[in-house]
């Protein structure tokens, strides 16, 4: 088994409950970990038998850039299922960060997690 580890890839998303976040996409970032099997790819070196991250981060934009709702959970939550169904994993890790409102709040991090 391994993991693939993609840290912080920079999205902009039309999120959010406040009148403001509804006009205007902002800036997110998404980590993802996708665990499977290397066993293939690892003897064949061909980046056909594995996944390619090139791919995960084009699918994490597009579908961040054509989103349209409310919550950071179910973009979380629908992100992380897309990318199981669309890629060979045996488990996904999303992580999203929105740090928008992070200074106005008072808090270091505004952060939601999933696995699937």
């Amino acid at each position: 088994m391994g993991k693939i580890v993609l840290e912080d890839i920079e999205v902009m998303v039309r999120i959010g409950l406040l009148e403001e976040e509804l006009y205007a996409p902002q800036d997110l970032t998404v980590t993802v970990e996708i665990e499977h099997s290397f066993a293939q790819v690892s003897q064949s070196d061909d980046l056909a038998d594995g996944i390619d991250y090139r791919d995960v981060i084009e699918h994490i934009r597009n579908y961040c850039g054509n989103y349209d709702g409310k919550t950071i959970e179910r973009l979380a939550d629908q992100l992380s299922k897309g990318l199981k169904e669309k890629f060979p994993a045996d488990s996904v890790r999303l992580i999203i960060n929105k740090p928008r409102y992070v200074n106005k709040l008072g808090l270091s991090a505004i952060r939601v997690e999933v696995e699937c």
